[in-house]
């Protein structure tokens, strides 16, 4: 009977790596003195768009490595995604009528 030997699974660089480009994602879409998606500045957003992006693709590498733990690439993918959630956010809100549509 043969016997495989499984390696242990274990956090790499790239989950890490994610993982602090979401927490930024997060900063730059929800916390206000960071804030500089969605106030009015292009440079702002594209920045969060791309950071958003690379933080997305980072988090999906890590969730399909085999020998990789899956907790942090979650955490990551959800923080990344943080410019969509807002702006699914604010639609629901304008549809429901709970903010103004014109400031």
């Amino acid at each position: 009977m043969k016997t495989e030997i499984v390696p242990k699974k274990k956090y790499s660089i790239i989950s890490y790596v994610s993982l602090l480009i979401g927490i930024l994602c997060f900063l730059f879409v929800f916390i206000t003195p960071t804030r500089i998606a969605n106030a009015g500045n292009i440079v702002g957003d594209y920045i969060t768009i791309a950071l958003t992006g690379v933080g997305i693709m980072l988090s999906i590498i890590t969730m399909t490595k085999r020998t990789e733990k899956k907790g942090i690439a979650i955490l990551s993918l959800i923080l990344s995604s943080s410019f969509f959630i807002f702006w699914i956010i604010a639609i629901i809100l304008l549809f429901t009528g709970q903010i103004s549509f014109a400031p």
